[in-house]
């Protein structure tokens, strides 16, 4: 069956069903005649099953490995209750901080300072807070950056976790310093009358739609999993 049936019967989109395609999930044959993609109930159930993890949060990585039969999966699902307590303990630290600005009355001018050692306190006493690394690893999952690059040699360095985390950060600090650099330098040029104004606007423009995406990547690694 084409792509579109797949979509109907599993409710999912056809570019989140290519998304599962391109993370090696699932792997429908193709048909000699035109090279289209061609499912199998086998394929639907696959997806089915790849949702359902999905559901409990369960890594690409984990799925993969679950799918290849290269993990067990009630092992997998003790691991994953684990992981899953410890980010809501993180949830109940950033709930806690919260709470305590909104007690405190806190207005845009607070303290930081002050907060900032409240939260090293509590971290002292064993509360734990939301940590960045974990956005940027949903977010480089999400975004499918492996699948932008679309070597080979990506798909498999990006399921190394300090893999994914490193790429994560420089491609994150080239979208949003890399402008402000630019925009400095053509400023210093027009200064000294080496440039025009127009430069100095389009580098202003692709700040923005850097920075655009940026927040878009942040958003997914906030956001749920497909």
């Amino acid at each position: 069956m084409k792509i579109g049936e797949v979509a109907e019967k599993t409710g999912l989109d056809i570019s989140t069903i290519r998304f599962y395609e391109r993370k090696e999930l699932i792997a429908p044959a193709r048909i000699s005649t035109n090279s289209y993609r061609s499912y199998t109930q086998e394929d639907i159930k696959c997806l089915d099953t790849i949702v359902l993890y999905r559901k409990m949060d369960l890594s690409l990585e984990q799925i993969r490995n679950l799918l290849q039969k290269n993990a067990n999966l009630q092992g997998v699902l003790k691991e994953q209750i684990n992981i899953l307590k410890e980010e809501r303990e993180h949830l109940d630290g950033a709930l806690s901080l919260c709470q305590k600005m909104i007690d405190d009355q806190a207005d845009i001018s607070f303290d930081v300072k002050y907060y900032l050692n409240y939260v090293k306190t509590k971290e002292a006493e064993g509360r734990k807070y939301p940590d960045i690394m974990g956005v940027i690893d949903r977010a480089v999952e999400q975004t499918d950056i492996d699948g932008y690059l679309g070597l080979p040699i990506s798909v498999y360095f990006m399921r190394y976790t300090w893999v994914r985390r490193l790429f994560g950060i420089i491609s994150i600090l080239f979208l949003t310093v890399f402008p402000l650099v630019m925009i400095a330098e053509w400023w210093m040029r027009w200064r000294h009358n080496q440039t025009g104004l127009l430069s100095i606007l389009i580098w202003v423009l692709l700040m923005i739609f850097f920075w655009g995406i940026s927040i878009e990547i942040f958003r997914r690694g906030k956001g749920s999993k497909p």
